[in-house]
């Protein structure tokens, strides 16, 4: 996660947050505190629904939404989206906002040049006619007192607010006055802008403070921010393949992987995996399987190295006390296990599942719903995606475990790759 919104409305968290989203960034806004945003997703932004509550209500509400995330190591970019003629709680909220996340300062750009909303000498404007001389100053849920946002702000906040106007901003001095007052005090800081540019300016300045401050606006400001800021640099992840088949195609296909370089091997032991002292081994496969995936190789989790391990099945049985059936399940289970362990852990960009009963337990483990298919690698091979699973949206090739050619790993393998070039 790299930036974390937060809005007090639906239609405002939804009017900020596509202004990301079609940037490339992955945009998810949250209805409720408890759910749980997708393990990839570059923005989240949560609504409060907190326009219209009292003052403290709201206030709690921005600290009880955004102290998770602040509690983490990385502290993402906070974002405080507030209504663009300023209705609500916006001082409240914003103070609350710099205390929950430990910022010293806020910058408050509310201006959406665009779409007649701006702020000149520190005032907001609605195409061109002052806040209070609007229809909304009589708002029938959070009415406003004033055009001077300043003054707005102090309505619910003894913090400091200062103002940066036009001629200051366009002569490239917001960024110096920014870490002036940062040095000072706790503040605010309210800065005019009457067009996409100036906006432009802002977010620039903003990206040149360390820490970065608590960034105040609406839709405006977030289309002005530079991609950097709120998204992760698009790179190829390494694909993690299970297969758990012990077919001779299966063998033959992961040995053309391994000859060409395309991968890396995590060999499975499957008679450990099944004692008693199955959890060590879990342990083992999920550290070496990490470790290929951090350093960016694709990996491969396999349970079979030699068609003479076909023979030593029956004694495998024996040995654990199960029938064949009994073993399967076992197996599958844990292999499924370990798949959820491993991508707790490391990021991938896609799955390649190979032995039905593999699939499925690896299905089961990431808890899920059914697989949605959206295209076909090889024939009968197809790619589709996880329907509501610990995995997101991300590929996953299933495939029979006595199908394909010798190239299909090394097939698939390109086929996810290419899926990330955008080709």
């Amino acid at each position: 996660m790299k930036m974390i919104v937060i809005a007090d409305d639906f239609t405002g968290a939804n009017d900020t947050g596509v202004q990301l989203a079609k940037k490339g960034a992955r945009t998810e806004v949250m209805l409720r505190n408890a759910q749980k945003p997708s393990r990839h997703a570059d923005v989240l932004i949560i609504n409060t629904e907190s326009r219209a509550m009292p003052a403290e209500q709201a206030a709690e509400s921005v600290r009880r939404a955004l102290r998770p995330w602040c509690e983490t190591a990385t502290l993402p970019l906070v974002y405080k989206k507030i209504d663009s003629t300023f209705r609500g709680n916006v001082g409240v909220e914003v103070v609350a906002a710099m205390q929950t996340s430990g910022r010293r300062l806020a910058v408050i750009a509310a201006a959406i040049p665009s779409a007649g909303r701006t702020t000149q000498d520190g005032h907001c404007l609605v195409n061109g006619v002052p806040l209070l001389d609007t229809e909304f100053a009589s708002d029938p849920k959070t009415p406003i007192t004033s055009s001077r946002i300043a003054g707005l702000v102090a309505l619910q906040s003894d913090m400091p607010v200062h103002e940066v106007h036009l001629a200051d901003l366009r002569r490239g001095r917001l960024s110096a006055l920014l870490s002036g007052w940062a040095a000072e005090a706790e503040c605010m800081v309210v800065v005019d802008a009457v067009e996409d540019r100036d906006l432009m300016l802002i977010a620039q300045a903003l990206s040149e403070q360390t820490p970065l401050p608590l960034m105040v606006g609406a839709a405006g400001l977030a289309n002005a921010l530079p991609v950097s800021l709120f998204m992760h640099e698009q790179q190829a992840l390494p694909v993690l393949v299970v297969a758990g088949s012990m077919s001779e195609a299966t063998r033959r296909q992961v040995e053309r992987a391994l000859c060409q370089g395309r991968a890396q091997v995590v060999d499975i032991d499957v008679s450990r995996l099944v004692s008693s002292s199955y959890a060590l081994e879990i342990a083992s496969v999920t550290e070496q399987a990490c470790a290929q995936l951090s350093r960016q190789h694709h990996t491969i989790l396999r349970t079979s190295r030699s068609a003479e391990e076909r023979q030593h099945i029956d004694a495998l049985c024996a040995s654990s006390g199960m029938n064949r059936q009994q073993l399967g399940d076992v197996l599958s289970q844990r292999i499924g296990a370990i798949t959820l362990k491993i991508l707790a852990q490391a990021r991938v960009g896609g799955l390649f599942l190979t032995g039905g009963d593999i699939a499925t337990a690896v299905a089961t483990a990431l808890g899920a719903e059914g697989y949605r298919i959206q295209s076909e690698v090889a024939p009968c091979i197809p790619c589709g995606t996880f329907i509501n699973s610990e995995l997101d949206d991300l590929p996953v090739i299933t495939k029979a475990g006595g199908f394909g050619s010798d190239s299909t790993l090394c097939d698939a393998l390109y086929y996810i790759e290419e899926m990330y070039s955008g080709h």
